[in-house]
């Protein structure tokens, strides 16, 4: 069975307005979204809480509850009705209070976002079916990390009671180990890879659009003569699970140094594991198809992820 990480949050009225938590984008809070007609437009000041999570960072580990800061940096919460977003707010774990949050609403019903990631910037909230994480940065940034969500029925009334949520993967993780050493030349790798997506659908949980995903990872001198592990995500089509991965050895002037093509089966919260010998030719192997694996292949079952499906190329 796969198990999935959990984050707690309950919501309750209170009669203070508490204080809004800082964050990367500032938040954004429409008073002109008509209030739900039966309501009269009575405000209700709901406070939102992201209390603990399962322990999801570490395969080889004990399941345990954890705090939040733990598994993500930073929070994305979005409220929506008729479509359209009326609030929202973004926090970084560096943030007081990280993890709570307080807005005012009009008594009514509403969509509730939240998105825990640890991205270097917060994706766009807009819309709920189009959140959208890019690179960030000019190297091409780690916009693409691992994510959780959860999207639903919100219904604010003056005697709400306790309410909790759980959050859900939505990534599927491929990983790369090298069963070589890196040689000192090797200074970061570039990960280009298609058939993912770098946008969620948060209606149905799955990606929904053809992303061109670029991924660097830097490296430094701690990391030569050694074996590596590296981590890249995507949000998988619901129908297609089959993305291509252009994986490159960069050198100090970013020139191609070893380079190799795999394709990989991707499912939501399951990890795709390819390993072999990778600094061993400059020239790029054809492309792995899963769908065929060799001897040295098996799926396994990972008790903190679903399945690891595990690769020799």
């Amino acid at each position: 069975m796969k198990k999935m990480r959990r984050l707690m949050m309950t919501v309750v009225p209170v009669t203070l307005l508490l204080a809004v938590m800082c964050s990367c984008e500032k938040a954004v809070f429409d008073d002109n979204v008509p209030a739900s007609p039966a309501t009269g437009g009575e405000k209700v000041d709901v406070v939102i809480k992201v209390s603990e999570t399962e322990d999801y960072v570490n395969c080889d580990v004990t399941r345990s509850n954890v705090p939040v800061a733990q598994v993500c940096s930073k929070l994305c919460f979005a409220v929506y009705q008729n479509g359209e977003r009326v609030k929202y707010d973004n926090q970084k774990v560096t943030d007081s209070g990280f993890g709570q949050i307080t807005m005012s609403l009009d008594q009514g019903t509403y969509q509730l976002l939240i998105v825990g990631h640890s991205g270097t910037a917060n994706p766009t909230t807009t819309k709920a079916d189009q959140v959208k994480f890019t690179n960030q940065t000019a190297s091409g940034g780690t916009g693409f990390t691992d994510t959780f969500y959860y999207y639903g029925t919100l219904t604010v009334s003056s005697n709400m009671s306790e309410q909790k949520y759980v959050l859900k993967r939505a990534t599927a993780m491929f990983r790369l180990i090298t069963t070589d050493s890196k040689p000192a030349s090797v200074k970061r790798f570039y990960f280009y890879y298609t058939g993912g997506s770098g946008q969620l659908d948060a209606t149905t949980g799955y990606g929904n659009v053809n992303s061109q995903q670029k991924v660097y990872i830097d490296l430094d001198a701690s990391t030569d003569g050694k074996p590596l592990t590296l981590e890249v995500y995507t949000f998988p089509h619901q129908e297609s699970k089959i993305v291509t991965f252009k994986i490159e050895a960069l050198g100090d002037n970013d020139q191609t140094l070893y380079s190799k093509e795999l394709k990989a089966q991707m499912e939501r919260n399951v990890i795709t594991q390819y390993s072999g010998n990778f600094f061993t030719s400059t020239t790029p192997d054809p492309p792995t198809d899963p769908s065929t694996p060799d001897n040295n292949s098996s799926v396994l079952v990972d008790t903190e992820w679903g399945n690891l499906l595990e690769y020799t190329f």
